[in-house]
């Protein structure tokens, strides 16, 4: 009896598309949702720790608690160029009288492998100098038309200290007990931790830097950038990196109630990965 051939054509594209991410040097769940989210964060190569803006949210919750009003972002990263490899990120932030709560949604990928993310996030300021958040997520990955799906739960935090009125230092994790992803080979939602701080040596001009451990990628990445405020409503930034994105670059524009990023990071092998975000405050 001769074998059905219906589903190669998309088994075959399902392993080009785990390969892909093989030859970078990450698992597929460690290049995916669990890079931060934004285009300031892409032109910085990812820095995003001891950063308090409105993509806090995905990235260290505990900066989401300086948002002072209700606003919306999006933001989307086509990795690598790659038709089947883009990341969406949807967000919300709303103001309480004592703290400050959000709602997030991550999706990458295609209808034959994808990874989906919504969190619920709470962050409030303790004092002037210190910021705590946490977030609770629902993680879903699923793979084919035959493979099905699976689901998880797990959650975030993070925070932040404002060592003086220049140095602020950020310290996050994600899932810190890893989950079991599927029986086959043991696989693991790998746990990430991320330390790191940021410097404003003037209004104008700060610079971060910050490292991480991802359980599923051996080497501690460090990662660095710069930014720089023209007029108070133009921004240029660079950044750099030891996990495989080696340089990066952005700009954005900032005009009162919004403000428009575009950023990418360029790897030494699979070249670049463009993103850009929008984020309204009302």
């Amino acid at each position: 009896m001769n074998t059905p051939v219906t589903n190669r054509p998309r088994f075959f594209k399902v392993m080009l598309f785990i390969l892909t991410f093989s030859v970078s040097g990450q698992i597929v769940s460690a290049a995916g949702l669990w890079l931060p989210a934004g285009a300031r964060q892409a032109g910085l190569d990812h820095c995003s720790v001891a950063i308090s803006d409105f993509w806090s949210i995905q990235n260290n919750q505990a900066g989401m608690a300086l948002i002072k009003s209700f606003s919306v972002g999006v933001a989307f990263e086509n990795k690598f160029l790659i038709p089947h490899t883009g990341t969406g990120n949807l967000a919300v932030i709303y103001p309480l009288k004592f703290g400050n709560m959000g709602l997030s949604m991550s999706y990458f990928g295609y209808a034959l492998y994808h990874q989906m993310k919504i969190g619920l996030a709470y962050a409030r300021a303790f004092g002037p100098r210190l910021r705590i958040g946490v977030q609770l997520d629902y993680l879903q990955t699923g793979l084919g038309d035959i493979y099905g799906s699976r689901s998880n739960v797990t959650f975030e935090l993070g925070i932040q200290s404002d060592v003086n009125d220049q140095l602020t230092l950020g310290v996050y994790v994600f899932n810190p007990v890893p989950l079991k992803l599927a029986d086959y080979a043991n696989e693991k939602i790998p746990a990430i931790f991320r330390f790191g701080l940021a410097y404003h040596f003037s209004g104008k001009f700060f610079a971060t830097a910050e490292v991480e451990k991802n359980t599923a990628y051996q080497p501690v990445i460090l990662r660095g950038g710069m930014e720089y405020a023209f007029k108070k409503q133009f921004f240029f930034r660079v950044g750099f990196g030891t996990s495989g994105d080696i340089f990066s670059f952005g700009f954005g524009w900032h005009k009162k109630h919004m403000q428009f990023d575009i950023g990418s990071t360029m790897h030494q092998s699979l070249g670049f990965s463009p993103q850009a975000s929008l984020v309204f405050g009302f």
